[in-house]
């Protein structure tokens, strides 16, 4: 190491992964309020999975490979616990918000053939098939983006923010999905996907810099962020498009920065539905609860569930995203079903 440079590694250190400093990267792309990002729909699909007990399935952990069941009962991980996706407060669906709004502003992303293709801003080692993404910033910065660009960042601010991204940094999800690719001749290509990881890993870079007397003249604190795959998984053709300021905009919809877990699976399930153009997409009533709300289903807090489904529906109505919907009947089981007309000039 340089005796002018001193880089310390703080902080939960990467498993399997070195950091390495960053090369240059193309002038990155500057994002206006009224400009969009990228979200890989992979990582949307994960973040609505829902437990719904009227599916007929398998018991979860006989149907996975023996690697996974490995890794979880390795880690001493009760087996009905369990659960398939991306199981996320609502602090740390905002911090996705971010970090994929980051991801696309700090990475390289004109040429989907190259190997550097959203990958961030800093150099991480390929692993397996697909390279991972690093996001380097500061946590003022990336507090800024989480409050809000026109709000003043304070110390209990950075600290709260600081906790939600160490948190998650340590929790564990089980993620299975397929990639599917046309190939030259017509044909395609399967890939499927089971990991049972860590979605983000974080450890932090202190460079301090020296004179030639040896003496201390600047320090500065950077954190490091690297992705797990999924973030930039068939985003060139698989994605959904989000409004730069969709975070601030959610809160300012909802009315409150402590937006509702239902209100972000809301959002979210009808961005989905309008990245496919399917504008006037229909559920039934209960499978809505159990998406937006699983766990307090499955505690019967059914009339709770209701109540947040209501501001749910409020807000992504105040947002612009949703224009109206209704409750009716399905011809075909009976009950209740709600059917949505989405705003597919949602800008």
């Amino acid at each position: 190491m340089s005796k002018d440079k001193k880089i310390e590694l703080l902080g939960d250190l990467l498993q399997e992964v070195e950091v390495f400093n960053p090369t240059p990267k193309k002038k990155e792309e500057k994002l206006d309020p009224v400009g969009k990002f990228k979200r890989s729909a992979h990582l949307t699909d994960q973040m609505l999975k829902y437990t719904y007990p009227k599916d007929n399935t398998l018991d979860l952990f006989s149907i996975l490979r023996d690697e996974t069941k490995n890794k979880i009962d390795e880690r001493n991980i009760e087996r009905s616990s369990i659960v398939l996706g991306l199981k996320l407060t609502p602090s740390e669906t905002k911090v996705i918000d971010c970090l994929c709004k980051l991801l696309h502003t700090k990475s390289q992303i004109e040429d989907k053939n190259s190997g550097d293709y959203y990958t961030g801003n800093k150099v991480i080692p390929k692993k397996g098939d697909t390279p991972l993404a690093g996001l380097g910033f500061t946590i003022y910065e990336f507090t800024k983006e989480y409050i809000g660009i026109d709000k003043k960042v304070g110390g209990k601010d950075l600290s709260n923010v600081a906790k939600i991204l160490q948190d998650l940094s340590k929790k564990e999800f089980l993620i299975k999905y397929r990639e599917e690719a046309t190939t030259s001749k017509g044909g395609k290509t399967i890939r499927e996907i089971e990991d049972y990881q860590r979605i983000i890993q974080l450890p932090k870079v202190t460079q301090t810099e020296y004179n030639e007397n040896n003496i201390e003249q600047s320090k500065t604190e950077e954190t490091i962020v690297v992705l797990h795959p999924i973030f930039r998984s068939q985003i060139d053709s698989k994605f959904i498009l989000y409004p730069n300021d969709i975070l601030q905009r959610t809160i300012l919809a909802y009315g409150s920065p402590n937006v509702s877990d239902a209100t972000l699976r809301l959002r979210d399930y009808l961005f989905r539905e309008l990245s496919s153009k399917r504008f006037t997409p229909e559920i039934g009533l209960e499978k809505l609860y159990y998406t937006l709300a699983d766990k307090m289903m499955l505690e019967s807090r059914k009339k709770l569930v209701k109540n947040y489904t209501d501001k749910a529906l409020e807000t992504v109505i105040k947002l612009g995203l949703l224009e109206s919907f209704k409750v009716g009947v399905s011809k075909g089981t009976g009950e209740p079903k709600i059917t949505f007309k989405i705003n597919k000039d949602f800008k």
